[in-house]
């Protein structure tokens, strides 16, 4: 299914990545890789961050992306199968920008299940975001 290469893969992973009981944060990803912001601090495209979720034993209940160094949760939606998406709004996005520079912020995803185990992506997703400098007026 997975034709090209995406650089988060490498190469698939085998089961001895999942847990046996409870759940599983798999192929956690943002598109886009760094969201940029016009002048009016709007971005281009609506910014997703992804990831599969598996547990054998029960069924997934809430799926949440928590950064690290920001106080900002948001929860996810399943789009199908074991994927999971989130959409940061406008007005997220913006309170994570700094006018002139790009910004970069860790999140985990948090998985609970309907017994209660829950489980932290082993690593976090990079949200990075590229602000205009507001001084220069300079048009493009």
């Amino acid at each position: 299914m997975v034709a090209g290469g995406c650089s988060s893969m490498q190469g698939g992973k085998s089961g001895q990545d999942l847990a046996r009981t409870g759940p599983t944060v798999l192929n956690a990803r943002v598109n886009p890789s760094t969201i940029e912001l016009n002048r009016n601090m709007q971005p281009s495209q609506a910014p997703e961050i992804l990831a599969e979720v598996k547990d054998f034993n029960s069924k997934i209940t809430e799926v949440k992306l928590r950064f690290i160094h920001a106080p900002m949760e948001i929860s996810m939606q399943n789009v199908g199968g074991t994927t999971w998406k989130a959409t940061l709004s406008p007005e997220q996005v913006k309170a994570l920008a700094v006018g002139g520079q790009t910004m970069r912020y860790e999140a985990n995803i948090i998985a609970r299940n309907e017994d209660g185990d829950m489980s932290v992506s082993s690593d976090p997703v990079e949200v990075a975001v590229k602000t205009p400098d507001m001084g220069s007026q300079a048009t493009g």
